[in-house]
């Protein structure tokens, strides 16, 4: 029988190496997505036979599944994961499912699945070239901020989150989130997991910039490679700053990409205006949907 235990610093270990086994580029299960929003979501874990499995309680009293994944296919993962969820008397459901494990449920359970998605939840997946380079007329907008604020602070730094600058970085996000109008509880939640993770980069094999402006933080970024696919998983910049949110993603994607990154997601909007807004005009390659998943009897 599966046995599971809340995800914690100490598990990270653990986890980390089943996550190269995930079959798309949705942000979800992503070592830095599974960590800042463990307690939120009253995640764990269990793993057995080479597959790790994960449970999540999305909503109150409201307690689902991540799609499992390690060394086998469904045909060798599913039966436990069924028999444990019979024993505890819970429904087989999924959350934040994507199309290729949903595809995958469909072949496994034919006629039983029942599916639903959430647009605000859909991730923004782009070209890592598109990004990092901003060619063309229909990123004119974003190139116009950046030459603006490049006039307006010629002598501008990136510079990589390290232990010799970490708390010069927890000092400028602290004071960025006390400034913040936003009183959502996943707002308050993410800025109390973002000063947790930003000292732990290294251990999460992660990776973090910031932009100094006359020796002042003006903005940072933070996020992990995996496989193909560069996980934006922090931005947050001085909007006082003209230009300094194009300037941080530009940089990041800059300094992060390798010959393997060809796609950068920088996660949903939640269903936020202005965020959605935002993300659009930076022309995703492909939004993400991902599917809330009921396995009928």
């Amino acid at each position: 029988m599966l046995k599971f235990k809340p995800i914690s610093l100490d598990s990270v270990n653990e986890i980390i190496d089943y996550l190269e086994y995930k079959d798309s580029r949705t942000c979800d299960s992503t070592l830095g997505s599974l960590f800042m929003w463990r307690d939120y979501y009253h995640s764990e874990f269990a793993i057995y036979n080479d597959v790790l499995y994960m449970k999540v309680d999305f909503t109150e009293n409201d307690n689902r599944f991540i799609v499992p994944m390690g060394k086998h296919n469904l045909h060798s993962s599913m039966p436990l994961l069924e028999d444990y969820a019979k024993e505890n008397n819970l429904p087989l459901n999924f959350v934040a499912v994507p199309k290729e494990s949903l595809v995958k449920l469909e072949e496994y359970y034919p006629g039983r699945v029942v599916y639903e998605s959430n647009r605000d939840m859909s991730d923004y997946l782009y070209l890592a070239e598109d990004l990092s380079e901003l060619k063309g007329r229909r990123y004119s907008g974003q190139r116009n901020h950046i030459n603006k604020f490049k006039k307006l602070y010629p002598d501008y730094k990136y510079v990589k989150i390290s232990k010799d600058n970490i708390k010069m970085v927890l000092d400028f996000y602290n004071e960025y989130s006390k400034n913040m109008v936003k009183t959502m509880e996943t707002a308050i939640e993410e800025n109390e997991r973002t000063m947790e993770i930003l000292p732990l980069l290294d251990k999460f094999n992660m990776s973090g910039g910031f932009i100094e402006v006359d020796g002042k933080i003006i903005a940072l970024s933070a996020g992990e490679i995996i496989n193909d696919t560069l996980y934006v998983h922090i931005e947050k910049a001085l909007k006082e700053f003209p230009g300094s949110y194009q300037m941080i993603m530009n940089e990041f994607a800059k300094h992060n990409l390798t010959e393997q990154v060809m796609y950068i997601n920088r996660e949903d909007d939640a269903g936020d205006p202005g965020l959605r807004t935002s993300k659009l005009s930076y022309h995703p390659f492909q939004l993400l949907d991902k599917y809330n998943v009921t396995i009928k009897d």
